[in-house]
């Protein structure tokens, strides 16, 4: 064989083994184990752009994916706490969002809420029941707040809001979980944004799975746009002794009507 018909061979079959590594070494990347938790299997990034990663993964026992969404936005704690805690924001910022409002307060930092989540035409509009909570870790001086659905809450409860829920059309999502991780920094807060959503009823789990890395991704578009408001520019965290969060001024409206506390609890996407 001429020497030159051979190095040319060997450059053919050189070139073939670089392509081919390089795309297994992309599908390993997209499909590492995911160690938010043990329950979480494969994972891969479906968005990344803007600031904004978001993750879509398997469950294990689920035909609906898990999404990890994860953004870094130039504000405060107290500000972007207190969107979150402003109960009418819920439709400004979360994708979807057609309503929300608190059901009970057991404290500053435990609360049970109701949201309905606008679904297009034909499917039903889905409501979910929530218990929230809110908790700090002095160590890593970060906030949680983790959340997960009740739909019972209130079958034995006789208040006018309960009745109104007792009387609903809408289709009641039974199985809801998520957390946000809020970590401050000298520049800004950076979240993690972690949910399971099973939508109950009939909305098939192939349209779920191609959409629901919007959610997240739109959702925090929206946030990064309204922190800048300056209704909740001037929002401030109040603290106890022990550094846990006991309640949020808003120095705007007081500045401007009075003085005002903030007991609104935080809205979040359930979907």
């Amino acid at each position: 064989m001429p020497l030159k018909i051979y190095i040319y061979i060997l450059i053919f079959y050189y070139n073939i083994s670089v392509v081919y590594a390089s795309e297994i070494n992309d599908v390993s990347n997209k499909f590492k184990m995911f160690n938010y938790n043990s329950e979480y299997t494969e994972r891969y990034l479906r968005i990344n752009k803007e600031g904004i990663k978001v993750y879509v993964f398997n469950r294990e026992k689920s035909d609906f994916k898990t999404f990890k969404a994860i953004t870094f936005i130039k504000s405060s704690l107290d500000t972007i706490l207190a969107v979150m805690l402003d109960n009418e924001s819920c439709s400004l910022w979360v994708h979807n969002c057609k309503k929300s409002y608190l059901l009970n307060k057991v404290s500053f930092s435990e609360r049970y809420h109701y949201q309905i989540l606008s679904i297009p035409f034909p499917f039903t509009n889905r409501e979910f029941i929530f218990h929230s909570q809110m908790k700090i870790d002095h160590l890593n001086k970060s906030v949680t707040i983790s959340m997960s659905s009740e739909p019972n809450y209130c079958a034995d409860k006789y208040f006018k809001l309960c009745n109104e829920i007792n009387q609903s059309t809408l289709v009641r999502v039974n199985k809801s979980t998520a957390s946000f991780k809020l970590k401050p920094s000298i520049k800004g807060v950076k979240i993690t944004w972690l949910q399971h959503t099973d939508p109950t009823g009939n909305l098939p789990s192939w349209l779920v799975n191609n959409i629901v890395e919007e959610i997240p991704f739109l959702s925090f578009q929206n946030l990064k746009k309204i922190v800048r408001e300056k209704q909740y520019k001037y929002a401030k965290l109040t603290y106890d002794s022990n550094g846990n969060i006991i309640s949020l001024i808003n120095n705007f409206e007081r500045k401007n009507k009075g003085s005002k506390m903030v007991n609104h609890f935080p809205i979040f996407p359930s979907f």
